[in-house]
């Protein structure tokens, strides 16, 4: 049952153990806990604009339901239990008496929060928003403690070092909780915003509403690569005078209803947002921000083969901090595998020093006898077969998938046709998944740190190669890293990527990339010389189980998901959706759609139920330039139109029976 209780009467779970001191009395709280469901961190915060100059601000403010209404921020916030809760939890109060930023008023602020709890997961002090209360003061009788109420979504894989950095810095006030989310708080109280965002490592989206020395600061920021979503907007007065709130949720529909459409963009990328000075860009790697930027050139620079493995060996272990059950997903694509190869050995380290021999979980979809099944199946046999790996399978037939696509988009929040087309088996991918682990490790952003789509062949000299991958990077928490996270999410899953461990990215980003070059014969031929070869190549040994990936694995042709889990199942889905599409809508699409028109049936068809939930925010979803991910390259490619790629036959291998037995079924 639903239990309403006053923070104010335990502010324990709320404030840091050293000073004991509760939360100042300025501010309310209230909280709602529900321990009865299990899913995704989600994050939900509003906050009074008390920066911005309105003539009616001294006046009262307006009635704005997610700072007014406790029902309302609850109902809001439980439209993204699917991305938990463990722990669920609400929060409201004011902060701010008057200080030279904010006038007269205080402001409002709320926070609501779904907790999948990975880490530390049976502490009820770790769940979120955290209300913690810090003395920082130094024995200045002229200074106040600090308030911070924070809601994060992600993992912070050093918070453990982060935080005895802080220690060295002279920071004394202890943890509440295991979470290595509460180190954000600690971090801030400390160092402030920008400095925290740029310290820590790990995948993240967070919002902190800060009270100091009767100021209200407010600060929110996403993850170098994207792996984490936010967006945040402003609420709509009855007239442009009328004073607003900021505010933030991890996914689209919980600002519906709430934030003036025209508002709501996605903070991107390494990227941080205040009041004052809007976003801001905090990751500026060389490689990725300056174009002549080329430490191969310098042989006392040089990226060693060495220097890659052992990085992602680290990428792969830091990902494994886990109080539960985990796994991988395996697609049997060379990705996949590689992370299979070095989690393995590292898998069973691990569980042998906690006297645990199960083997460790993973999972595959695809159509039968698909090129994805067949090659995981190698995989999971090099690997040790059913004593080592638990290989789970999602088969699917196109019929039955059909009817999920509305659900799909909704979860989605993108009409973008070629990664709803992967999103559909992720789907099915993730929710077998999540009947048996909280957290899995993936493949994702191999691809664009080594070259790997076909389409890269027709790059005409490294330089290009090079920006293609820069420009593919930095979408990916648009595309890949968006489907990943919504379809995972949807399912109470969480999904953790070892290639877009920052330090990897670097080594990866700054190795010579005419290493990186792709010869369009061993495409046809499946041998070195394709794309991704110098991946390959690194991992082509055995593992230190003495285990390696099986040669026609390891050299098979790059197949995004809608690809490998069945060679026509993208025709099909483009059929039978096209159907659902009259000749008379398409005639009238760029009148009823003139923002990111679309230009087939397949990509209306998901526009029209992408409108039904998000009418207004088209402008939020960014698509490819051209309609697809080879279209915007700086060379011209024929391997890939808007509806995908044209010669499937390239996906082939030889671990799939012959063709009279495989997933060519003719019609929709």
């Amino acid at each position: 049952m639903l239990r309403l209780r006053s923070l104010a009467s335990n502010g324990r779970r709320h404030v840091a153990a050293r000073s004991a001191s509760r939360i100042p009395r300025s501010t309310t709280n209230t909280a709602l806990n529900d321990t009865a469901k299990r899913g995704m961190c989600g994050l939900l915060a509003a906050i009074d604009d008390v920066w911005t100059d309105k003539k009616n601000n001294t006046n009262g403010r307006p009635e704005i339901p997610l700072l007014t209404d406790l029902e309302a921020l609850r109902s809001t916030t439980r439209i993204l239990h699917h991305r938990g809760p463990d722990g669920y939890q609400v929060s409201t109060g004011s902060i701010g008496c008057g200080g030279t930023n904010n006038g007269e008023a205080a402001a409002r602020w709320s926070m609501g929060h779904t907790r999948l709890a990975i880490v530390d997961p049976s502490n009820r002090f770790a769940d979120m928003p955290f209300n913690l209360t810090f003395d920082n003061t130094g024995g200045d009788a002229n200074k106040t403690s600090t308030t911070i109420h924070l809601a994060a979504n992600g993992e912070i894989y050093n918070h453990q070092e982060v935080y005895a950095r802080a220690r060295d810095d002279g920071w004394d006030n202890d943890r509440i909780s295991g979470s290595d989310c509460e180190v954000i708080a600690h971090a801030y109280a400390k160092y402030g915003g920008p400095k925290t965002a740029a310290m820590l490592d790990g995948m993240f989206a967070f919002v902190v509403f800060e009270e100091k020395d009767g100021e209200v600061n407010a600060f929110a920021a996403r993850d170098p690569v994207g792996i984490k979503p936010l967006y945040y907007g402003r609420t709509k007065g009855a007239s442009e005078d009328d004073a607003a709130a900021y505010v933030f949720a991890s996914e689209l529909k919980a600002l519906v209803g709430h934030a003036d459409p025209e508002t709501v963009v996605a903070i991107p990328p390494g990227h941080y947002w205040t009041p004052e000075g809007g976003l801001v860009c905090y990751y500026n790697p060389a490689w990725l921000r300056d174009d002549d930027h080329a430490p191969w050139e310098n042989e006392r620079n040089k990226v060693t083969d060495d220097d890659v493995r052992e990085a992602f060996s680290k990428a792969v272990q830091k990902r494994m901090m886990a109080d539960v059950d985990y796994g991988f997903f395996l697609s049997g694509g060379v990705d996949s595998c590689i992370v299979s190869h070095d989690l393995l050995p590292l898998w069973r380290t691990q569980r042998e020093a906690l006297g645990d021999d199960r083997p460790i979980q993973t999972f595959t979809v695809g159509m039968e006898n698909s090129p994805d099944v067949m090659a995981a199946k190698a995989m999971v046999d090099a690997l040790g077969g059913e004593r080592a790996v638990k290989h789970n399978i999602r088969s699917f037939t196109p019929d039955e998938v059909f009817d999920l696509i509305p659900k799909i988009v909704y979860h989605m929040e993108t009409y973008e046709a070629e990664l709803i087309r992967s999103a559909i088996p992720n789907w099915l991918l993730a929710e077998r998944a999540a009947a048996d682990v909280k957290m899995v490790l993936t493949g994702e952003g191999a691809d664009e740190l080594f070259a790997g789509y076909l389409y890269f062949q027709d790059a005409e000299n490294p330089r290009q190669v090079q920006d293609e991958l820069r420009r593919i990077y930095g979408m990916l928490g648009n595309v890949n890293l968006h489907r990943t996270d919504r379809m995972t999410m949807a399912h109470g899953l969480e999904a953790r990527v070892p290639f877009l461990d920052t330090e990897f990215s670097r080594l990866a980003m700054e190795i010579d990339p005419a290493r990186k070059m792709v010869d369009p014969e061993a495409v046809k031929t499946n041998s070195r010389g394709r794309e991704k070869t110098y991946l390959r190549e690194l991992f082509e040994g055995p593992n230190a189980d003495g285990d390696s990936i099986p040669r026609p694995v390891l050299w098979r042709a790059k197949a995004m998901q809608c690809e490998g889990v069945g060679e026509d199942w993208v025709s099909i889905l483009q059929r039978r959706v096209s159907s659902l599409v009259s000749d008379a809508e398409m005639d009238e699409a760029h009148v009823t759609y003139p923002v990111n028109t679309p230009h087939t049936k397949e990509e209306l068809y998901y526009r029209r139920i992408y409108d039904e939930h998000f009418h207004g925010l088209e402008h939020v979803v960014k698509l490819w330039e051209g309609g697809g991910r080879a279209m915007g390259a700086a060379w011209k490619s024929d391997m890939y139109t808007r509806e995908g790629l044209k010669n499937v036959d390239l996906l082939s291998h030889s671990l799939q029976q012959k063709r009279a037995f495989g997933t060519r079924t003719g019609g929709a």
